[in-house]
């Protein structure tokens, strides 16, 4: 056998729970460290209900005397049509479904059936789509034209980030830096963001879902800072590594989209952003349209393996007001 002829198809609940509802749920989602919308009803909303003031009063008589009603933020997320494709020679598709199966010790060899194949296919369309998702979101921009374009399905968090920058209360507040040759230089980075901070935005970190999202360099900068401090717990974790870095208990997360950002000129290069996980969203829709499906067959007149996904995907954020952002001049 030097080829894999079976086709599959996922449309309706097989589609969301076989192959969407696993990709954006446990671990792998929230590792993306932002909220995760699968299947809301079209058009999808972000909502927060800002807490009220001081709602206390002088109890002098019975009856209702309660203030307005609590100031609720909406703001309608902007979903696209999107579709992945993806096309393998037979050959090479083959070895590399098999070299999937092989790895696995619950694979009985003499007898593989179906689901193995199906799992293992399934497994590597998957990983394609969830990594091509995660990058538009932060890099995405449907502006972008012309041959070879590329991430231009939706518009992701550093365009949106750019059209509202600007100042007053309910922007997103902005800085700049000139490089990350000083040692302590994201350390500063850091503070200065915490400082250009909203009071919103600071008043929410005791709920502890606040979060600097760097670009790598950010990150190693800092992780250079730390290993350079005369500790022993500091030379230790040099040698072992760290499973993650804090500023002032706040979570440092690295976006690992330096590859990406390369392709993409016209995105700042390096850059970060403190805010809220639960004010950044990604939302997956494979209900509300026709002709939502994933499929995958043999070509026999190409003598390849196609896989195609139809889908609708969109991100946004949904208060300004909760991002303080620099970049790189």
């Amino acid at each position: 056998m030097g080829k894999i002829e079976q086709a599959k198809s996922y449309t309706g609940q097989d589609l969301d729970n076989i192959f969407f509802r696993p990709m954006f749920s446990g671990p792998d989602a929230n590792a993306l460290g932002i909220r995760i919308m699968h299947n809301m009803p079209v058009p999808t909303t972000l909502q927060f209900w800002r807490r009220a003031g001081d709602i206390l009063q002088k109890y002098t008589t019975g009856g209702w005397s309660g203030a307005a009603q609590t100031e609720r933020f909406q703001k309608t997320m902007d979903l696209k049509r999107v579709k992945a494709e993806v096309g393998y020679g037979a050959d090479e598709y083959y070895n590399l479904v098999f070299g999937l199966i092989t790895n696995s010790s619950e694979v009985n060899m003499g007898d593989l059936t179906g689901t193995e194949l199906e799992r293992a296919e399934t497994a590597i369309f998957k990983e394609a789509i969830a990594e091509s998702i995660r990058a538009t979101m932060w890099v995405g921009d449907t502006a972008r034209s012309g041959a070879g374009a590329q991430y231009n399905t939706f518009d992701g968090f550093m365009k949106r980030i750019a059209a509202d920058i600007a100042a007053g209360e309910t922007a997103i507040k902005s800085s700049t830096y000139a490089n990350l040759n000083d040692p302590d230089a994201a350390e500063t980075l850091f503070r200065n963001l915490w400082e250009n901070a909203s009071p919103m935005l600071r008043d929410f970190k005791s709920q502890g879902n606040l979060a600097y999202f760097v670009t790598s360099d950010v990150y190693a900068r800092y992780e250079d800072a730390l290993d350079s401090m005369a500790l022993d717990s500091a030379y230790l974790q040099k040698q072992t590594g760290r499973e993650g870095l804090y500023f002032r208990g706040i979570p440092v997360i690295d976006l690992q989209i330096s590859g990406y950002l390369a392709q993409c000129p016209d995105m700042p290069q390096s850059f970060a952003i403190l805010t809220d996980r639960r004010n950044l969203a990604l939302a997956v829709n494979t209900s509300d349209f026709p002709g939502t499906e994933v499929k995958m067959w043999y070509n026999p007149d190409a003598m390849e393996n196609r896989q195609r996904a139809v889908f609708m995907a969109g991100c946004d954020y949904l208060m300004p007001e909760l991002i303080s952002y620099a970049r790189r001049q």
